[in-house]
């Protein structure tokens, strides 16, 4: 791969030294009129990017290339800070899950793109050193991480320091003598002792040290310090209960697993072989196999779970919080099919999105339909759903309906006709289609352009309306004026024009909900229905097998209710179990729904799109209501938590805060599944804590069951979270099995593992 600049050529190793030796003059984009002028450097081999020249004593100039989620050129960014510069000399490094976009500036647009291919180029060769030799990259990290001064060597006070950062409370005459084993150069009497990095490596692997995996080693290799294909076959069979597996694949195990070369040719497979192979992703507590699409995608779209955001704009709170066009990105990118448009009125005839009647800010319309455009299809192929909550004036609903048209053409999913059949997400890959209004078929000399104005902004409003109350008076005064004039808006638009351009894109007909009865009996063949979380609670509570029913052939999108001004979620596995396909969350909030979601769709290759059980598609579903199921389907889970690898402090704890990590483990599912268990606490141990426990479930709704872990950290009145990680059980393979933990906002966690035994049995 060669690079131009000024008229040399420049291969990717030229321009990688470049960077790395003499860097360049960027500036840090804080806003329009406040840009701050660094020299930044992309250092390839420790895989940091960092800055020098700030004058704040403190100030954080390196960024791991880890930690880069996304190389984003300048024009394809909506945010503010660009605006009055130019964006073709700009570029954005989205970081982690939290939604935070490092933006940068060049001098010329050539030395901006040379910066965007470097960058990209070592992004991806981390992910690929990351699913090469995860061991080798975790070294590296940490070495940098205790290596403040960059002399490349580490002495005693560093590696006690680093023992406390990684969550390690390590008595300092153990240390020092791993240290001493470890400094093979022998650098005592020339200067204070000091690990370089491949005596570190030594270090590192005595401190690393994983009794429990040796423990099931020796079992299987017999006691010779290595195994052999048929000792690799028997745990294959009785410890990972793989019954499919034979000798080659054994022997395709050392080759990819076993490190030393003359054992490789020996087809022996030492402890680190041992260790590599566990720790690979194929041997994780998720079944591989589900990591890609492998069920039945050409169903109809009601029988499927679909991925979905509320409000999807916002990126805090519901009355005052900003709203960006980056929370769309953020939500497609993580599998999300089903996005929500509140669309007003803006100035200048171009339609805004916003939180109508609160204080949150505005984006463009068009803007977010760029970001569908350019984000849509990066994470799954199938369906986009567009939620638009129509409040424009017909002039600006026809700028919305331009907009779609322009921007995305094609890709919109219209048909002229009207649907006699639910399509398929196989039939509507890589399309988006439009949910909201739509006119009646036109009549004979009868031209109509009203359709009813049932949407959720009115149930919103009347929620938002008293609750809040701790709010200053100010904020409370603007919010009481919004809604009174909203409230004479209802009673002069229970009726709302809709423009035919804009109806003629609408494909997904939204329809207002009054009874089950009317639900199920309603015309339309890819008809949906909103409700709020309290209308279903009602629906499960009165005529649970009536919304059962209805979930057969119609679409029922749920969503938080109004007075959630927090951003809150509600549960969402009452309205899964009975068979709600859309079933909407606030994305930005971080917790125990968003987790629930995030173990519900990692199913089916992260599409977006998972098959509803075939129970759930019968016409009785009486077991799941009551939990009579038939005990031949039933499960018994023996789950044993083993141990932990480098658990993280949580984000609020002191510095230098050893943590007192504990495990709670929770199925959510069928009313009669719903359990939980929470392990010991281990005192001053995030590093490497052990636990040994074992505890049991009955799951008598298999199909329907979620599997949460939760790593905690006691504390005196309220113990704090510290990463989780959820699962279907359909999902969860049998054997001995590490899962890697995730943080609060569902950014996986480098290098942060528990390890587990499962056992699967009949009831």
């Amino acid at each position: 791969m060669t690079l131009q600049r000024k008229g040399k050529q420049l291969t990717m190793e030229q321009l990688l030294a470049d960077f790395r030796t003499q860097g360049s003059h960027l500036y840090k984009v804080k806003s329009p009129s406040k840009l701050l002028q660094r020299q930044f450097f992309l250092d390839s081999s420790n895989m940091v990017l960092y800055y020098t020249g700030s004058r704040r004593k403190g100030r954080k100039t390196d960024i791991p290339i880890a930690k880069i989620q996304e190389v984003r050129e300048g024009e394809k960014d909506f945010s503010k800070k660009l605006n009055g510069v130019d964006k073709e000399m700009c570029f954005g490094l989205l970081l982690g899950g939290s939604h935070k976009v490092v933006y940068l500036m060049a001098s010329h647009k050539e030395l901006r793109d040379r910066w965007v291919r470097a960058l990209r180029y070592a992004v991806q060769m981390e992910q690929l050193a990351e699913q090469r030799n995860e061991f080798d990259k975790q070294v590296r990290d940490v070495f940098n991480l205790a290596d403040k001064n960059g002399d490349n060597a580490l002495d005693m006070d560093e590696i006690m320091k680093l023992l406390k950062t990684l969550n390690a409370d390590i008595k300092r005459k153990y240390v020092q003598e791993m240290f001493e084993r470890a400094d093979t150069n022998k650098t005592v009497g020339r200067g204070k002792p000091t690990l370089d990095r491949e005596e570190f490596v030594r270090f590192y692997n005595m401190l690393t040290r994983r009794p429990e995996l040796e423990e099931v080693f020796l079992k299987y290799s017999r006691g010779k310090g290595y195994m052999v294909v048929r000792d690799i076959l028997a745990f294959l069979k009785e410890g990972q209960r793989m019954l499919d597996v034979d000798e080659e694949f054994c022997s395709g195990l050392v080759h990819h697993c076993e490190p030393d070369s003359a054992c490789k040719r020996q087809g022996k497979l030492t402890m680190l072989g041992f260790k590599n192979f566990l720790m690979s992703e194929q041997q994780f507590l998720f079944n591989s196999e589900h990591s890609t699409v492998y069920q039945d995608m050409t169903r109809p779209m009601t029988h499927y779970f679909i991925n979905s955001s509320h409000n999807t704009y916002l990126a805090e709170d519901q009355l005052r919080g900003p709203s960006r066009v980056e929370m769309y990105i953020s939500a497609l990118s993580k599998g999300c099919r089903c996005v929500e448009l509140d669309c007003w009125d803006g100035p200048d005839n171009e339609p805004i999105i916003y939180h109508g009647y609160t204080l949150t800010s505005k984006i463009l319309f068009k803007d977010v339909i760029k970001a569908v455009k350019e984000y849509g299809f990066k994470a799954s192929p199938y369906p986009v759903i567009l939620s638009l909550e129509n409040h424009c004036s017909m002039e600006q609903q026809s700028v919305m309906a331009q907009h779609m048209d322009r921007i995305l053409g094609d890709m919109i999913w219209a048909p002229d006709s009207e649907l006699t059949a639910t399509p398929t997400p196989e039939s509507l890959k890589y399309k988006v289609i439009i949910k909201g209004k739509r006119l009646p078929p036109v009549k004979e000399g009868i031209d109509e352009d009203e359709v009813s104005d049932e949407d959720e902004a009115a149930e919103s409003k009347n929620q938002m309306d008293g609750s809040n109350n701790n709010n200053n008076n100010n904020n409370n005064n603007k919010r009481r004026s919004a809604i009174q004039e909203a409230n004479k808006a209802d009673k002069a638009h229970k009726k709302i024009k809709l423009s035919p351009a804009l109806s003629q894109l609408t494909s997904m007909k939204s329809v207002g909900f009054r009874t089950v009865d009317q639900a199920a009996a309603s015309a339309g063949a890819f008809a949906v229905f909103s409700l709020g979380e309290s209308k279903v609670e009602k629906l499960i509570a009165t005529s649970a097998l009536g919304l059962n029913v209805v979930t057969h052939k119609k679409l029922i999108r749920t969503y938080p209710a109004g007075s959630r001004t927090d951003s809150s979620n509600y549960n969402p596995v009452p309205a899964w179990n009975h068979g709600c396909q859309i079933v909407a969350l606030n994305f930005q909030t971080g917790g125990e729904p968003m987790q629930l979601n995030h173990g519900r769709f990692r199913d089916n290759g992260g599409a977006g799109y998972v098959l509803k059980p075939n129970l759930l598609l019968a016409d009785e579903m009486f077991g799941i209501v009551t939990g009579n199921m038939d005990r031949n389907l039933c499960k018994v889970l023996a789950l044993t938590i083993i141990s932990g690898i480098q658990i993280p402090k949580p984000n609020d704890s002191k510095k230098g805060e050893v943590i007192d990590p504990f495990i709670k483990i929770e199925v959510h599912g069928a009313p009669s599944d719903n359990a939980e268990y929470s392990s010991k606490v281990v005192t001053n141990n995030g590093f490497n804590p052990r636990w040994y426990e074992t505890c049991t479930f009955t799951i008598r709704v298999p199909e329907l069951a979620l599997v949460r872990f939760v790593v905690k950290d006691e504390d005196p009145g309220l113990d704090d979270f510290v990463a989780y990680y959820c699962l279907p059980f359909s999902s969860m393979r049998e054997g001995y099995r590490h899962f890697p933990l995730y943080n609060i906002h569902g950014h996986r966690i480098s290098h942060s593992y528990i390890f587990v035994h499962v056992a699967i049995s009949n009831i």
